[in-house]
């Protein structure tokens, strides 16, 4: 399985952050003029620095003579800023990145049983109920999602399991042979027309095992237009419209799965009385 990488642009963020701050931390204190005051050229080419020391810089051309050249050195900023930049990416980046951990153990939790309690979700990985169901539409936007949230029931479940299937069993209560469309998302439990039975829980379970491992994905919808062509230069030249960019491209591609979803869910619920709203 793939390694699970909700928001990806935290791994260039992190990157590129850590080499600006070295970049502009190594340059700022490994140059002279950072802890000079004065540039002192003896000869073409051949240069010296000096400090004032309580001196003028009159008082300093005297006591060194007229045939060098004094200059008064102006402290570097761009590459201080260079690495004040690469912090502030840095933390960026970290911050997605501990957003993103917490994104990808709901996607694990989930992943697991195909659905949850919400309920369950908030005690067991120790987030809000409402970081959960906001960041429904990340875990969605990723290859081989979509997770629902039905109301009724407060529970998260794969949609796709609410995908209508036929069951054929033989009742346990009277003997009748039943076969129906079930939903496998355990919205409902169906029961034999005859007895009211329920049907048992060994067979639904088998017959959801066997979906599950059936599951086929359409990629072509989620691919991505984010575009690294424009963003390496963005956040190269100018970092913070490299980030408006990626914002508005992720909750670009976050809204255009959700139509998708919501459409599916649409024409796979007409049979499914699960009540209540849902959200994608």
């Amino acid at each position: 399985m793939a390694k699970k990488d909700v928001f990806k642009i935290d791994n260039y963020l992190i990157t590129i952050g850590i080499l600006f701050l070295i970049a502009g931390l190594a340059t700022t204190f490994l140059d002279p003029r950072s802890y000079n005051d004065l540039l002192v050229e003896k000869s073409p080419g051949s240069y010296t620095f000096e400090d004032y020391e309580g001196r003028t810089l009159e008082e300093v051309q005297q006591e060194l003579g007229s045939d060098v050249t004094v200059t008064v050195i102006e402290k570097p900023f761009i590459r201080p800023i260079i690495g004040i930049s690469g912090l502030l990416l840095l933390m960026v980046g970290v911050y997605y990145r501990k957003k993103e951990n917490k994104i990808h153990s709901i996607w694990d939790a989930l992943e697991k049983t195909k659905e949850g309690k919400l309920r369950d979700l908030e005690v067991s990985l120790g987030l809000k109920r409402s970081f959960i169901l906001n960041n429904l539409k990340h875990i969605n936007a990723q290859l081989g999602a979509y997770y629902v949230y039905i109301s009724a029931k407060d529970t998260i479940v794969d949609g796709r399991l609410m995908e209508e299937h036929t069951l054929s069993v033989k009742c346990t209560g009277c003997g009748h042979s039943i076969k129906k469309k079930v939903s496998l998302a355990n919205l409902e439990k169906p029961a034999c027309d005859y007895c009211g039975a329920p049907v048992p829980v060994a067979e639904l379970s088998k017959l959801r095992k066997d979906v599950v491992n059936q599951f086929v994905w359409d990629n072509t919808s989620k691919k991505s237009d984010f575009n690294l062509a424009i963003f390496i230069p963005l956040l190269l030249f100018f970092w913070p419209a490299a980030i408006g960019y990626m914002v508005y491209k992720k909750n670009l591609a976050s809204s255009k799965n959700i139509d998708m979803l919501a459409k599916f869910t649409k024409d796979n619920l007409q049979n499914v009385s699960a009540g209540g709203n849902i959200r994608i």
